[in-house]
Formats: C-alpha cells, structure tokens, sequence
C-alpha cells in the first residue's frame, strides 16, 4: 500500500449531484461487486441490516473515534469549472409498447399529469478534461479493477462520464494523510470524522450528514461528518 495518484482522462466531463466529487473507493467498490455477481450468493447491499465491506485494494483510515473509511479521496476535475453545465433529459411513454403488455388500455393515457406523465428533467454536469484522486493503496489491483469501468457518474447509459483512459501513478511526494484526506489545492478532499482532523488546520465545508463509505446509499454508512470542499471554484 503505497500513496498513489488516480487519473480519469475524460471525453467532455461528469455528471453527479453532490457538490463535491465521485468517491474512488465507492468507484473501486462499483467494480468489485459487478465481478463478483455471478457467484454471489448473499443478498443485495441494500437489503442487509448490516451490508459487508469489500475488500478494496485500499488502505483504512482508523481514527480514534467514529467510523472509518477508505484511504481514497473524491474527484477533483481539471480544470475547476466556474459553473456547472446543465444537460436535460427527457422521457414519455412508449404506447405501442403499452399495447404488447396489456389485455386492455384506458381511451386517454395522459403525457401531463398521472403515473405516465413525460418527463423533461434538469441533469448538472461538470466539464472537464481530467478527474484527480489520491489514494494509499495497491496500484496493480486498483489499475485491474479500474481497467472494467469505461463511464462513471449519472447517466452513463446516455453518454456521460465516459472514461477515455485511466492511469495509476505513484505519488511519494504525498504522505498516508494527504494522500487520503486532501484534495491537489489542500482542501478536504472527501467525508471524514472529526477525528481525522484533529489539531489540523483544514479547510472544509462544515459538518453534515454523508456515507463514510460504500455501499454510501445504505443507511449504516450515513453519519455527521465534516464535508469536504465544492469542485466549483
């Protein structure tokens, strides 16, 4: 487990909804969960009371109090963008095939209100070219798994995220906290415990509620943490 440098060569950018960037170790977990789908036998992350960790080619942060997490940071884009790009997308009903599923349709299935309702729906974007993490972790296993992951973020299905190469590098100019918690401008760079940050002068974006780690949608991973910086400048 060595500090490393995680680059993602973008086609035109990212989309997610936080105001901070996508999780390496969430990324890592994504991946390792696909591969092991088909032998898997337990039940769905998200349908255990206590959802298992992974074994992620990473490094543990262990503060003296509170969870741990992943020695993994989350993206920053280069460059920083000034604003976000607003994508839509758009969805509507499909009426021949309604008429393939059914025995019996209604006279009027209405596009403006109701269950099948069209959809025209804002999607927030950042444009970028690269996308930066810092890790402590092993670099072979972590090129593997990043090797399968050819889009990241929302909507990749439509085009988004898409990943043109990634590349694992070394970083010995970077310490094990560094490497873990900051991002390149020296900011938070991800969800941490107060106790990470103790007598350390860190700027960050307040304490709030956020996944420690993955899977981040389950309600165990949700804890008051200190938030690290927006992507925007």
């Amino acid at each position: 487990m060595i500090p490393l440098t995680v680059t993602a060569t973008m086609t035109t950018g990212i989309a997610h909804s936080l105001p901070w960037g996508i999780a390496l170790d969430g990324i890592l977990a994504s991946a390792l969960w696909y591969a092991s789908k088909p032998a898997a036998t337990h039940i769905p992350a998200l349908d255990a009371d206590n959802p298992p960790d992974l074994d992620l080619p990473l490094a543990r942060c262990l503060p003296p109090a509170g969870p741990w997490h992943w020695a993994a940071t989350c993206s920053w884009p280069d460059p920083a963008p000034i604003q976000p790009d607003v994508h839509y997308w758009t969805s509507r009903v499909d009426h021949r095939s309604f008429e393939h599923l059914t025995a019996a349709l209604p006279k009027v299935i209405s596009d403006r209100q109701g269950r099948w309702k069209a959809h025209r729906m804002p999607l927030i974007t950042y444009p970028c070219r690269t996308l930066t993490w810092s890790a402590v972790g092993d670099p072979d296993q972590i090129r593997a798994l990043l090797a399968t992951i050819p889009a990241i973020g929302k909507k990749r299905s439509q085009g988004e995220g898409q990943v043109l190469a990634w590349d694992v590098s070394p970083a010995p100019h970077l310490d094990a906290f560094t490497a873990a918690h900051l991002t390149p401008t020296g900011e938070l760079g991800r969800p941490v415990p107060p106790a990470c940050l103790i007598d350390r002068h860190i700027a960050t974006s307040g304490l709030g509620l956020a996944a420690i780690r993955p899977p981040s949608m389950h309600p165990s991973r949700l804890h008051e943490l200190h938030l690290p910086a927006p992507v925007m400048s």
